[in-house]
C-alpha cells in the first residue's frame, strides 16, 4: 500500500475487530489513532485516546466499526456507566469536509446527513468481496456453535438450513464436507437447484409446509430475516432440536414466544467479531485500505 507520511487515520468504537484493523493500518506509514476501541498491549503504532476530539482532529479518514450503529443513531461502542452514547451526526459535525468517513452498515439517515455536509462516505459492507469472505467466517463460527452444543458428530447428523444466501452457501459446503445430511429450505427454484447440486435435500418454502422441519433434525440454522417460524411451529418442534438463529433482526422467529416456550434456541449475532476477531479485523483493514488508496492516499 502506498501512503503519504503523516496521514492521520482515526478509528472509533466497535470490538476487537476494530483494534486489529487499526493495528494493520498502523503497519503502513499512516498515523493511527483510536478512541473507544478495545486496547491491546501489542497494538504497536496505535495511539489510544481518552478524548474523541483528540482522535479525530486533523484526521484524513474516520473509520467506524461493523455495524457502525446498533440503533441507527449512535455509535456502536462500549461506554462506562457515567458516559452517554455518542451520536453519529455529532461525529460528522466535528469532521473536516476534506475528510472521508468509512464504516460498516452505515445508517441511511447518517449517510444522507454526512453527504449534505459535503463529507464523502463509504460503506465497506457494500463490497461483495467483503460480504462473501465475512459470510465464510460467520458460517465457520455457526458450525463451531453446533459442534460445541451437539452430543454427536456432525457426520451423519441431520441439519436444516433456511434461506440460501451467502452465509447459507458457505455453511452448506462446510456441513457437506463433514458428511452431514443437509436439507435446504428456500423460496427460489434457482437456489434449490444450486443446493441440490451440492448434494442437499430441498424444501420449497411457500409451496411445502415449513412444519416438515419440525421433526427429524438435530440442528436448524436460520438465515431468513423474516418471521417464518410461528408459535405453532415452535410448539411442534422436537425438544432436542437445536435452533441457531443467524439472521439479522427481526430474525426468523418471535424471541418472546421462543423464550416462553423454552425452545432450544441460540441467538448467534455478530459471529465474526466473537469467533474470529483477528481474521475479521484483517478483512476490514483490507477493505479500508482499498478505499483509502483510491480516495485519500493518492
Amino acid at each position: 500500500m502506498k501512503t503519504e507520511k503523516n496521514t492521520k487515520i482515526a478509528f472509533l468504537g466497535g470490538d476487537m475487530r476494530t483494534t486489529v484493523a487499526a493495528m494493520k493500518l498502523a503497519d503502513t506509514a499512516c498515523d493511527v489513532f483510536a478512541w473507544s476501541v478495545p486496547e491491546r498491549k501489542d497494538a504497536y503504532g496505535v495511539c489510544f485516546c481518552d478524548d474523541m476530539l483528540e482522535a479525530i482532529s486533523g484526521a484524513s479518514a474516520l473509520i467506524l466499526p461493523l455495524p457502525s450503529s446498533l440503533d441507527g443513531v449512535t455509535l456502536n461502542h462500549k461506554i462506562r456507566d457515567e458516559e452517554k452514547k455518542t451520536e453519529l451526526k455529532a461525529i460528522a459535525d466535528k469532521m473536516d469536509k476534506a475528510s472521508v468517513i468509512i464504516g460498516g452498515k452505515l445508517p441511511r439517515e447518517f449517510l444522507e446527513y454526512a453527504e449534505k455536509k459535503g463529507i464523502r462516505v463509504f460503506d465497506y459492507f457494500d463490497s461483495e468481496s467483503f460480504q462473501i469472505k465475512n459470510a465464510y467466517t460467520t458460517a465457520e463460527a455457526a458450525l463451531n456453535i453446533a459442534m460445541n452444543n451437539l452430543p454427536r458428530n456432525i457426520r451423519n447428523s441431520s441439519f436444516a438450513v433456511t434461506g440460501y444466501g451467502r452465509i447459507s452457501k458457505q455453511l452448506v459446503r462446510l456441513l457437506s464436507a463433514l458428511g452431514a445430511d443437509v436439507t435446504v429450505a428456500a423460496r427460489k427454484d434457482s437456489d434449490l437447484a444450486l443446493a441440490s447440486l451440492e448434494g442437499c435435500k430441498t424444501l420449497k418454502l411457500n409451496k411445502e409446509p415449513i412444519s416438515k422441519l419440525c421433526s427429524g433434525y438435530h440442528v436448524i440454522f436460520n438465515t431468513v430475516p423474516n418471521c417464518i417460524f410461528d408459535e405453532s411451529f415452535l410448539r411442534r418442534l422436537d425438544s432436542d432440536t437445536l435452533f441457531i438463529e443467524l439472521a439479522s433482526a427481526p430474525g426468523g422467529l418471535d424471541v418472546s414466544v421462543a423464550k416462553r416456550l423454552r425452545t432450544n434456541v441460540l441467538w448467534a449475532a455478530s459471529l465474526p467479531g466473537k469467533y474470529a476477531p483477528y481474521s475479521a479485523g484483517e478483512l476490514i483493514a483490507d477493505c479500508v485500505k482499498d478505499i483509502l488508496e483510491g480516495e485519500v492516499l493518492k
